[in-house]
């Protein structure tokens, strides 16, 4: 399937799901200028430029490029934004978990560069920057689960379905070229399930607890997993580069939690 096909599944499965939501509800009292910009983050046009990344850079740039810039996108926003400036332990945990992951992804960035690659790293970083949009919204706004699961894929759906209807290349749409249904299936219940409402639940829900800056500096830990469940799911060894990479990591991760607790107890 094209990046196109992927993300009309992820937002039309998911809209489907919450139309019942929609019909009685509406958008359960978000602004629609508001349900668009959470849209915006979380919706299509991430869902397009990380698809559109990974199609033409390595899977292993989207977990360092797009995970990797995701703390400064939010702390920048969180800056201009929210008015919320990062403490210097916060910005050292950033630091380090930077550097670890382009540890981790250093291997994959030292071979020759297939064409287009730097087109897609950079979509690739344009997808944290729209993410951390999503995230610092749901900071601003505090919006509750259920108008943040509404929104995000219905206004999505309502304006990028046609357009991918009328002009967007599709393998779902020609009979001739019809993906298997196990394909299909897969990714209708990974991208509108999981991607789509769980996972928006979850991190609406963890945002308004910790803040967007904080979330993000746990998901730029993602390259860091992905070598831990390679070791024991793929048998994958990593390298000493990615070696020091995670440890790199895993003591930025360390430190940020460090910042959260001892905040927690001077507040108590």
């Amino acid at each position: 399937m094209t990046p196109y096909d992927i993300t009309a599944l992820r937002i039309g499965v998911a809209s489907l799901i919450v139309l019942p939501i929609v019909l009685t509800r509406g958008l359960s009292g978000l602004a629609l200028a508001r349900a668009f910009v959470i849209s915006v983050g979380g919706g299509a046009p991430f869902a397009l430029t990380s698809f559109a990344g990974m199609a033409l850079a390595p899977v292993a740039h989207a977990g360092v490029l797009t995970n990797g810039t995701l703390p400064i996108f939010a702390a920048i926003l969180g800056l201009l934004w929210l008015r919320e400036r990062p403490a210097r332990q916060r910005l050292a945990a950033m630091a380090l978990i930077i550097v670890g992951g382009l540890l981790i992804g250093g291997d994959s960035f030292t071979g020759i560069a297939a064409p287009l690659q730097w087109f897609g790293d950079l979509l690739l970083v344009a997808a944290g920057a729209i993410f951390a949009l999503y995230m610092t919204a749901l900071r601003k706004w505090q919006p509750d689960i259920r108008q943040t699961i509404v929104a995000v894929p219905v206004v999505s759906a309502v304006l990028y379905l046609p357009v991918w209807v009328l002009f967007l290349p599709s393998q779902l749409l020609r009979a001739e070229v019809f993906p298997p249904w196990r394909e299909v299936a897969l990714q209708a219940g990974f991208q509108g399930v999981i991607a789509s409402l769980i996972v928006v639940i979850l991190l609406t829900r963890a945002t308004r607890s910790v803040g967007a800056t904080t979330i993000a500096v746990f998901l730029a830990g993602a390259p860091a997993l992905a070598v831990v469940f390679g070791i024991f799911l793929l048998d994958e060894l990593p390298t000493a580069l990615a070696w020091a990479g995670l440890a790199v990591t895993t003591a930025g991760m360390v430190l940020a939690v460090e910042r959260r607790r001892t905040a927690a107890g001077g507040t108590a």
